[in-house]
Protein backbone atom coordinates (compact mmCIF):
# COMPACT_ATOMS: atom_id res chain seq x y z
CA UNK A 1 0.00 0.00 0.00
CA UNK A 2 2.87 2.37 0.72
CA UNK A 3 4.22 1.88 -2.81
CA UNK A 4 0.79 2.44 -4.29
CA UNK A 5 0.42 5.62 -2.28
CA UNK A 6 3.82 6.84 -3.42
CA UNK A 7 2.87 6.30 -7.07
CA UNK A 8 -0.54 7.83 -6.54
CA UNK A 9 0.95 10.88 -4.88
CA UNK A 10 2.96 11.45 -8.03
CA UNK A 11 -0.19 11.56 -10.19
CA UNK A 12 -0.41 15.36 -10.71
CA UNK A 13 3.25 15.62 -11.78
CA UNK A 14 3.21 12.52 -13.98
CA UNK A 15 -0.07 13.53 -15.56
CA UNK A 16 1.38 16.84 -16.59
CA UNK A 17 4.49 15.24 -18.07
CA UNK A 18 3.21 12.05 -19.66
CA UNK A 19 -0.59 12.18 -19.67
CA UNK A 20 -3.21 10.10 -17.91
CA UNK A 21 -2.73 7.00 -20.11
CA UNK A 22 0.55 6.25 -18.40
CA UNK A 23 -0.91 6.46 -14.89
CA UNK A 24 -3.19 3.50 -15.45
CA UNK A 25 -0.16 1.44 -16.36
CA UNK A 26 1.95 2.68 -13.43
CA UNK A 27 -0.73 1.83 -10.87
CA UNK A 28 -0.52 -1.83 -11.92
CA UNK A 29 3.27 -2.03 -11.57
CA UNK A 30 4.58 -3.70 -8.37
CA UNK A 31 6.62 -1.44 -6.13
CA UNK A 32 9.91 -3.35 -6.56
CA UNK A 33 9.72 -2.92 -10.32
CA UNK A 34 8.91 0.77 -10.15
CA UNK A 35 12.54 1.88 -9.87
CA UNK A 36 13.41 0.19 -13.16
CA UNK A 37 10.37 1.71 -14.86
CA UNK A 38 11.29 5.11 -13.42
CA UNK A 39 14.73 4.85 -15.04
CA UNK A 40 13.17 4.18 -18.42
CA UNK A 41 10.81 7.13 -18.01
CA UNK A 42 13.63 9.46 -17.02
CA UNK A 43 15.49 8.42 -20.17
CA UNK A 44 12.44 9.10 -22.32
CA UNK A 45 11.93 12.49 -20.69
CA UNK A 46 15.58 13.32 -21.42
CA UNK A 47 15.09 12.31 -25.06
CA UNK A 48 12.10 14.66 -25.35
CA UNK A 49 14.13 17.49 -23.83
CA UNK A 50 16.96 16.91 -26.32
CA UNK A 51 14.49 16.90 -29.21
CA UNK A 52 13.18 20.27 -28.10
CA UNK A 53 16.69 21.73 -27.77
CA UNK A 54 17.97 20.44 -31.12
CA UNK A 55 15.17 20.71 -33.74
CA UNK A 56 15.53 19.48 -37.29
CA UNK A 57 17.21 21.97 -39.60
CA UNK A 58 14.82 23.43 -42.13
CA UNK A 59 15.40 26.12 -44.73
CA UNK A 60 13.33 29.27 -45.17
CA UNK A 61 11.87 27.73 -48.32
CA UNK A 62 9.73 25.63 -46.01
CA UNK A 63 6.19 27.00 -46.53
CA UNK A 64 5.63 26.93 -42.77
CA UNK A 65 8.29 29.64 -42.31
CA UNK A 66 8.30 33.29 -43.30
CA UNK A 67 8.72 33.68 -47.11
CA UNK A 68 11.51 36.24 -46.72
CA UNK A 69 13.71 33.87 -44.72
CA UNK A 70 15.22 36.68 -42.65
CA UNK A 71 14.43 38.81 -39.63
CA UNK A 72 12.27 41.94 -40.01
CA UNK A 73 12.74 44.92 -37.73
CA UNK A 74 9.85 45.82 -35.47
CA UNK A 75 7.63 48.60 -36.74
CA UNK A 76 4.19 49.42 -38.11
CA UNK A 77 2.76 49.84 -41.60
CA UNK A 78 0.13 52.57 -41.89
CA UNK A 79 -2.54 51.85 -44.53
CA UNK A 80 -4.71 54.41 -46.30
CA UNK A 81 -6.97 52.80 -48.89
CA UNK A 82 -9.14 55.14 -50.94
CA UNK A 83 -12.38 53.96 -52.59
CA UNK A 84 -12.04 50.74 -50.62
CA UNK A 85 -15.62 50.54 -49.36
CA UNK A 86 -19.21 51.50 -50.00
CA UNK A 87 -21.47 53.35 -47.57
CA UNK A 88 -21.83 51.75 -44.11
CA UNK A 89 -19.55 48.88 -45.05
CA UNK A 90 -17.15 47.33 -42.60
CA UNK A 91 -13.82 46.14 -43.95
CA UNK A 92 -12.14 43.10 -42.38
CA UNK A 93 -8.35 42.79 -42.14
CA UNK A 94 -6.58 39.54 -41.33
CA UNK A 95 -2.83 39.65 -40.66
CA UNK A 96 -0.91 36.35 -40.65
CA UNK A 97 2.40 36.05 -38.79
CA UNK A 98 5.04 33.34 -39.23
CA UNK A 99 8.47 32.67 -37.73
CA UNK A 100 11.46 32.92 -40.06
CA UNK A 101 13.50 30.27 -38.20
CA UNK A 102 12.52 26.71 -37.41
CA UNK A 103 13.68 27.08 -33.82
CA UNK A 104 11.12 29.86 -33.29
CA UNK A 105 8.16 27.66 -34.25
CA UNK A 106 6.08 27.06 -31.13
CA UNK A 107 5.80 23.32 -30.60
CA UNK A 108 3.64 21.23 -28.29
CA UNK A 109 5.06 17.74 -27.69
CA UNK A 110 3.32 14.80 -26.07
CA UNK A 111 4.53 11.29 -25.22
CA UNK A 112 2.28 8.30 -25.89
CA UNK A 113 3.34 4.94 -24.53
CA UNK A 114 -0.05 3.32 -25.07
CA UNK A 115 -1.98 3.32 -28.32
CA UNK A 116 -5.48 4.71 -28.61
CA UNK A 117 -8.18 4.35 -31.22
CA UNK A 118 -8.90 8.05 -30.84
CA UNK A 119 -5.32 9.31 -31.29
CA UNK A 120 -4.04 10.44 -34.68
CA UNK A 121 -0.59 9.14 -35.54
CA UNK A 122 1.40 6.18 -34.26
CA UNK A 123 4.65 7.79 -33.08
CA UNK A 124 5.95 7.68 -29.53
CA UNK A 125 6.40 11.45 -29.50
CA UNK A 126 3.77 13.60 -31.20
CA UNK A 127 4.53 17.23 -32.06
CA UNK A 128 1.97 19.90 -32.83
CA UNK A 129 3.33 23.04 -34.50
CA UNK A 130 1.91 26.55 -34.42
CA UNK A 131 3.20 27.42 -37.88
CA UNK A 132 1.31 30.70 -38.08
CA UNK A 133 -0.78 33.05 -35.98
CA UNK A 134 -3.63 35.24 -37.24
CA UNK A 135 -4.66 38.65 -35.91
CA UNK A 136 -7.96 40.09 -37.09
CA UNK A 137 -9.36 43.60 -36.98
CA UNK A 138 -12.32 45.42 -38.49
CA UNK A 139 -12.59 49.04 -39.56
CA UNK A 140 -15.43 51.26 -40.70
CA UNK A 141 -14.15 53.52 -43.51
CA UNK A 142 -14.77 57.25 -43.55
CA UNK A 143 -16.03 58.56 -46.89
CA UNK A 144 -14.99 55.27 -48.57
CA UNK A 145 -11.40 55.54 -47.24
CA UNK A 146 -10.16 52.82 -44.89
CA UNK A 147 -7.33 53.61 -42.47
CA UNK A 148 -5.63 51.09 -40.22
CA UNK A 149 -2.21 49.95 -39.01
CA UNK A 150 -0.55 46.53 -39.03
CA UNK A 151 2.43 45.62 -36.85
CA UNK A 152 5.44 43.95 -38.48
CA UNK A 153 5.92 41.73 -35.41
CA UNK A 154 3.11 39.73 -33.82
CA UNK A 155 1.50 41.90 -31.11
CA UNK A 156 0.79 38.92 -28.83
CA UNK A 157 3.57 38.11 -26.39
CA UNK A 158 3.36 34.34 -26.91
CA UNK A 159 4.16 34.85 -30.60
CA UNK A 160 6.72 37.64 -30.30
CA UNK A 161 9.17 35.76 -32.58
CA UNK A 162 6.59 35.66 -35.39
CA UNK A 163 6.66 38.38 -38.06
CA UNK A 164 4.21 39.64 -40.65
CA UNK A 165 3.77 37.24 -43.58
CA UNK A 166 0.59 38.47 -45.27
CA UNK A 167 -2.42 40.76 -44.96
CA UNK A 168 -5.81 39.97 -46.44
CA UNK A 169 -8.46 42.68 -46.86
CA UNK A 170 -12.08 41.63 -47.32
CA UNK A 171 -14.88 43.96 -48.41
CA UNK A 172 -17.85 44.20 -50.72
CA UNK A 173 -16.17 46.73 -53.01
CA UNK A 174 -12.63 45.34 -53.17
CA UNK A 175 -13.54 41.67 -52.75
CA UNK A 176 -10.50 39.83 -51.38
CA UNK A 177 -7.15 41.59 -51.77
CA UNK A 178 -3.90 40.24 -50.36
CA UNK A 179 -0.58 41.84 -49.50
CA UNK A 180 1.82 38.91 -49.41
CA UNK A 181 4.43 39.06 -52.17
CA UNK A 182 7.61 39.65 -50.15
CA UNK A 183 10.70 41.27 -51.66
CA UNK A 184 14.06 41.58 -49.83
CA UNK A 185 14.29 45.25 -50.87
CA UNK A 186 12.18 47.93 -52.54
CA UNK A 187 10.80 46.35 -55.73
CA UNK A 188 10.81 47.95 -59.18
CA UNK A 189 7.38 47.03 -60.57
CA UNK A 190 6.14 47.19 -64.19
CA UNK A 191 4.23 50.41 -64.84
CA UNK A 192 1.14 48.48 -65.91
CA UNK A 193 0.33 47.60 -62.30
CA UNK A 194 -0.22 51.29 -61.54
CA UNK A 195 2.00 51.15 -58.44
CA UNK A 196 4.87 53.38 -57.31
CA UNK A 197 7.36 52.19 -54.70
CA UNK A 198 9.94 53.98 -52.56
CA UNK A 199 12.00 52.73 -49.65
CA UNK A 200 9.22 53.29 -47.10
CA UNK A 201 6.11 53.87 -49.23
CA UNK A 202 3.83 52.10 -51.68
CA UNK A 203 1.32 54.19 -53.64
CA UNK A 204 -0.76 54.26 -56.80
CA UNK A 205 -4.05 53.05 -58.24
CA UNK A 206 -4.77 49.38 -58.71
CA UNK A 207 -7.26 47.11 -60.46
CA UNK A 208 -7.59 44.11 -58.08
CA UNK A 209 -8.27 41.77 -61.02
CA UNK A 210 -5.04 42.76 -62.76
CA UNK A 211 -2.44 41.52 -60.27
CA UNK A 212 -1.79 38.08 -61.76
CA UNK A 213 1.29 38.92 -63.83
CA UNK A 214 4.90 38.52 -62.73
CA UNK A 215 6.29 39.50 -60.25
CA UNK A 216 3.17 40.03 -58.10
CA UNK A 217 1.39 36.80 -59.15
CA UNK A 218 -1.90 37.86 -57.57
CA UNK A 219 -0.60 39.45 -54.36
CA UNK A 220 0.44 43.04 -53.55
CA UNK A 221 4.05 43.65 -52.50
CA UNK A 222 5.66 43.92 -49.06
CA UNK A 223 9.29 44.59 -48.13
CA UNK A 224 11.19 45.10 -44.82
CA UNK A 225 11.44 48.91 -44.90
CA UNK A 226 7.83 49.52 -45.98
CA UNK A 227 6.02 51.76 -43.48
CA UNK A 228 3.26 53.48 -45.46
CA UNK A 229 0.72 52.25 -48.02
CA UNK A 230 -1.63 54.66 -49.79
CA UNK A 231 -3.61 53.12 -52.63
CA UNK A 232 -6.72 53.97 -54.60
CA UNK A 233 -8.84 51.03 -55.63
CA UNK A 234 -10.32 51.04 -59.13
CA UNK A 235 -12.10 47.68 -59.36
CA UNK A 236 -13.87 46.86 -62.61
CA UNK A 237 -16.56 44.27 -63.18
CA UNK A 238 -15.42 41.94 -65.95
CA UNK A 239 -18.49 40.15 -67.37
CA UNK A 240 -18.38 36.39 -66.96
CA UNK A 241 -18.62 34.33 -70.11
CA UNK A 242 -18.79 30.57 -69.66
CA UNK A 243 -19.56 28.15 -72.45
CA UNK A 244 -18.99 24.80 -70.75
CA UNK A 245 -18.25 23.38 -67.32
CA UNK A 246 -16.52 20.00 -67.03
CA UNK A 247 -17.36 19.79 -63.32
CA UNK A 248 -21.07 19.74 -64.19
CA UNK A 249 -20.67 16.54 -66.22
CA UNK A 250 -21.60 13.66 -63.91
CA UNK A 251 -20.69 10.00 -64.43
CA UNK A 252 -24.13 8.78 -63.35
CA UNK A 253 -25.68 10.99 -66.03
CA UNK A 254 -23.72 9.20 -68.75
CA UNK A 255 -20.69 11.47 -69.03
CA UNK A 256 -17.16 10.14 -69.28
CA UNK A 257 -14.19 12.44 -68.67
CA UNK A 258 -10.43 12.11 -68.79
CA UNK A 259 -8.13 13.14 -65.97
CA UNK A 260 -7.08 16.76 -66.61
CA UNK A 261 -3.85 16.94 -68.61
CA UNK A 262 -1.61 19.71 -67.29
CA UNK A 263 0.52 21.85 -69.57
CA UNK A 264 2.47 25.09 -69.02
CA UNK A 265 -0.15 27.62 -67.96
CA UNK A 266 -3.24 25.43 -67.92
CA UNK A 267 -4.89 22.03 -68.32
CA UNK A 268 -7.12 20.13 -70.74
CA UNK A 269 -9.96 17.68 -70.17
CA UNK A 270 -11.78 15.55 -72.76
CA UNK A 271 -15.41 14.53 -72.27
CA UNK A 272 -18.11 12.61 -74.11
CA UNK A 273 -21.59 11.32 -73.44
CA UNK A 274 -22.26 7.60 -73.89
CA UNK A 275 -25.35 8.41 -75.98
CA UNK A 276 -23.44 9.91 -78.91
CA UNK A 277 -20.10 10.44 -80.67
CA UNK A 278 -19.70 14.17 -79.90
CA UNK A 279 -16.52 14.94 -77.97
CA UNK A 280 -15.88 18.09 -75.94
CA UNK A 281 -12.33 19.23 -75.22
CA UNK A 282 -12.04 22.05 -72.69
CA UNK A 283 -8.89 24.10 -72.10
CA UNK A 284 -8.46 26.05 -68.87
CA UNK A 285 -5.94 28.88 -68.77
CA UNK A 286 -4.80 29.58 -65.21
CA UNK A 287 -5.28 33.11 -63.87
CA UNK A 288 -2.56 32.44 -61.28
CA UNK A 289 0.12 29.75 -61.24
CA UNK A 290 -0.37 27.03 -58.60
CA UNK A 291 1.47 27.52 -55.31
CA UNK A 292 5.18 26.92 -55.80
CA UNK A 293 4.87 26.59 -59.60
CA UNK A 294 6.92 28.86 -61.89
CA UNK A 295 5.21 31.75 -63.62
CA UNK A 296 4.37 30.96 -67.25
CA UNK A 297 4.74 34.06 -69.40
CA UNK A 298 2.81 32.50 -72.28
CA UNK A 299 0.66 29.36 -71.91
CA UNK A 300 1.51 26.45 -74.19
CA UNK A 301 -1.58 24.27 -74.82
CA UNK A 302 -1.28 20.80 -76.41
CA UNK A 303 -0.13 20.49 -80.01
CA UNK A 304 -2.84 21.33 -82.51
CA UNK A 305 -4.79 23.57 -80.08
CA UNK A 306 -5.18 27.19 -81.11
CA UNK A 307 -3.86 29.29 -78.18
CA UNK A 308 -6.72 31.29 -76.69
CA UNK A 309 -9.44 28.74 -77.49
CA UNK A 310 -11.17 27.53 -74.32
CA UNK A 311 -13.46 24.89 -75.87
CA UNK A 312 -13.42 22.61 -78.89
CA UNK A 313 -16.39 20.45 -79.89
CA UNK A 314 -15.94 17.59 -82.35
CA UNK A 315 -19.47 17.50 -83.74
CA UNK A 316 -19.66 14.97 -86.55
CA UNK A 317 -23.33 13.97 -86.15
CA UNK A 318 -26.54 15.51 -84.90
CA UNK A 319 -28.65 18.49 -85.90
CA UNK A 320 -28.38 20.49 -82.66
CA UNK A 321 -25.83 21.05 -79.92
CA UNK A 322 -26.86 22.30 -76.46
CA UNK A 323 -24.71 24.28 -74.00
CA UNK A 324 -26.58 23.96 -70.67
CA UNK A 325 -23.86 25.55 -68.51
CA UNK A 326 -23.60 28.73 -70.57
CA UNK A 327 -23.23 32.03 -68.67
CA UNK A 328 -23.38 35.26 -70.67
CA UNK A 329 -23.17 38.35 -68.47
CA UNK A 330 -23.74 41.82 -69.82
CA UNK A 331 -24.22 42.49 -73.52
CA UNK A 332 -22.42 39.68 -75.34
CA UNK A 333 -21.56 39.88 -79.01
CA UNK A 334 -20.77 36.79 -81.08
CA UNK A 335 -18.68 36.78 -84.23
CA UNK A 336 -17.67 33.78 -86.33
CA UNK A 337 -15.42 32.90 -89.23
CA UNK A 338 -13.58 29.82 -90.53
CA UNK A 339 -10.41 28.89 -88.67
CA UNK A 340 -8.62 28.91 -92.02
CA UNK A 341 -9.36 32.63 -92.29
CA UNK A 342 -7.31 33.48 -89.18
CA UNK A 343 -4.57 36.03 -89.87
CA UNK A 344 -1.26 36.10 -87.96
CA UNK A 345 -2.51 39.23 -86.17
CA UNK A 346 -5.72 37.46 -85.12
CA UNK A 347 -3.76 34.47 -83.83
CA UNK A 348 -1.57 36.83 -81.81
CA UNK A 349 -4.61 38.55 -80.27
CA UNK A 350 -6.09 35.22 -79.19
CA UNK A 351 -2.78 34.08 -77.69
CA UNK A 352 -2.36 37.43 -75.93
CA UNK A 353 -5.73 36.99 -74.21
CA UNK A 354 -4.28 34.03 -72.30
CA UNK A 355 -1.17 35.82 -71.04
CA UNK A 356 -1.03 37.56 -67.67
CA UNK A 357 -0.44 41.26 -68.30
CA UNK A 358 0.33 43.76 -65.51
CA UNK A 359 -2.79 45.63 -64.44
CA UNK A 360 -5.17 43.82 -66.81
CA UNK A 361 -7.73 41.13 -66.14
CA UNK A 362 -7.07 37.66 -67.64
CA UNK A 363 -9.17 36.34 -70.54
CA UNK A 364 -9.70 39.83 -71.92
CA UNK A 365 -8.51 41.99 -74.83
CA UNK A 366 -8.58 45.66 -75.71
CA UNK A 367 -11.44 47.21 -77.66
CA UNK A 368 -9.07 47.79 -80.59
CA UNK A 369 -8.17 44.10 -80.66
CA UNK A 370 -11.84 43.14 -80.58
CA UNK A 371 -12.44 45.40 -83.59
CA UNK A 372 -9.56 43.69 -85.41
CA UNK A 373 -11.19 40.30 -84.84
CA UNK A 374 -14.63 41.64 -85.76
CA UNK A 375 -13.22 42.74 -89.12
CA UNK A 376 -12.69 39.06 -89.99
CA UNK A 377 -16.28 38.04 -89.14
CA UNK A 378 -18.63 36.86 -91.86
CA UNK A 379 -22.29 38.02 -91.97
CA UNK A 380 -24.50 36.03 -89.61
CA UNK A 381 -26.59 34.62 -92.45
CA UNK A 382 -23.42 33.16 -93.98
CA UNK A 383 -22.42 31.26 -90.83
CA UNK A 384 -23.17 27.54 -91.33
CA UNK A 385 -24.24 27.10 -87.69
CA UNK A 386 -27.15 29.07 -86.23
CA UNK A 387 -26.97 30.09 -82.56
CA UNK A 388 -29.88 30.97 -80.28
CA UNK A 389 -30.96 30.85 -76.63
CA UNK A 390 -33.61 28.21 -75.94
CA UNK A 391 -35.52 26.82 -72.97
CA UNK A 392 -34.91 23.11 -72.49
CA UNK A 393 -37.28 20.47 -71.11
CA UNK A 394 -36.25 21.31 -67.54
CA UNK A 395 -37.18 24.95 -68.04
CA UNK A 396 -33.56 26.12 -68.06
CA UNK A 397 -32.13 28.60 -70.55
CA UNK A 398 -29.48 26.99 -72.75
CA UNK A 399 -27.50 28.08 -75.76
CA UNK A 400 -28.29 25.90 -78.75
CA UNK A 401 -26.40 25.61 -82.02
CA UNK A 402 -28.06 24.19 -85.13
CA UNK A 403 -26.10 22.64 -87.96
CA UNK A 404 -26.45 23.86 -91.53
CA UNK A 405 -25.75 21.92 -94.73
CA UNK A 406 -22.53 23.81 -95.50
CA UNK A 407 -20.80 23.11 -92.17
CA UNK A 408 -17.79 21.35 -93.69
CA UNK A 409 -14.74 22.94 -92.04
CA UNK A 410 -13.71 24.08 -88.52
CA UNK A 411 -15.25 27.40 -87.47
CA UNK A 412 -14.16 29.80 -84.74
CA UNK A 413 -16.85 31.47 -82.62
CA UNK A 414 -15.82 34.40 -80.42
CA UNK A 415 -17.99 35.69 -77.57
CA UNK A 416 -17.11 39.17 -76.31
CA UNK A 417 -18.64 41.50 -73.71
CA UNK A 418 -17.44 45.07 -73.30
CA UNK A 419 -16.55 46.46 -69.86
CA UNK A 420 -14.50 49.25 -68.27
CA UNK A 421 -16.46 51.80 -70.32
CA UNK A 422 -16.01 49.48 -73.34
CA UNK A 423 -12.24 49.93 -73.26
CA UNK A 424 -11.81 46.18 -72.84
CA UNK A 425 -13.68 43.01 -73.80
CA UNK A 426 -14.14 39.80 -71.84
CA UNK A 427 -13.43 36.99 -74.31
CA UNK A 428 -14.23 33.32 -74.82
CA UNK A 429 -13.35 31.32 -77.96
CA UNK A 430 -15.03 28.17 -79.26
CA UNK A 431 -14.01 25.98 -82.20
CA UNK A 432 -16.55 23.65 -83.81
CA UNK A 433 -15.11 20.75 -85.80
CA UNK A 434 -17.37 18.96 -88.31
CA UNK A 435 -15.17 15.84 -88.24
CA UNK A 436 -15.11 13.21 -85.46
CA UNK A 437 -12.63 13.08 -82.61
CA UNK A 438 -9.53 11.07 -83.59
CA UNK A 439 -8.01 10.56 -80.14
CA UNK A 440 -8.81 8.00 -77.45
CA UNK A 441 -12.30 8.17 -75.98
CA UNK A 442 -12.64 8.79 -72.24
CA UNK A 443 -13.91 5.66 -70.48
Amino acid sequence: MDGARRVQNREPELSRIFGSNLLGLLLTIPVPAFKAVRGILVGLATLILLLSLFPNRMSASDPSLHPLGDSIAAGTIQFTLHDAAVADERVAIESVYRPYRERDVIKHRSLHLLGSAFRIGSGLVNTQRDEFHSVRQEVRPTNSTARFAVALRDPEADFSAYQLASIRILGRRVGSVEFGRWFPKTPALPAGFGLTSAAEKLGGTIRPGGLGAHPLVGSLPLWPTLRSVELTFAPVEKPEIQLWDALAKKHWEGWRLTTPESWPGGSTVVARHIAGPTVWRGHEYLAFPPAGAPVVARPVPPAGVLPGVSLEVFWSKGDTLDFPEVILEGTVDMIAFPVAKLTPRAREILALSTTLQPGLEPASISAADWEALDALAVPSDAVPVATAMKTNAEGKDVMQMKRGDNFTEPWLFLFGAGYDANRRYSLRALVLHPHPWSGPFPE
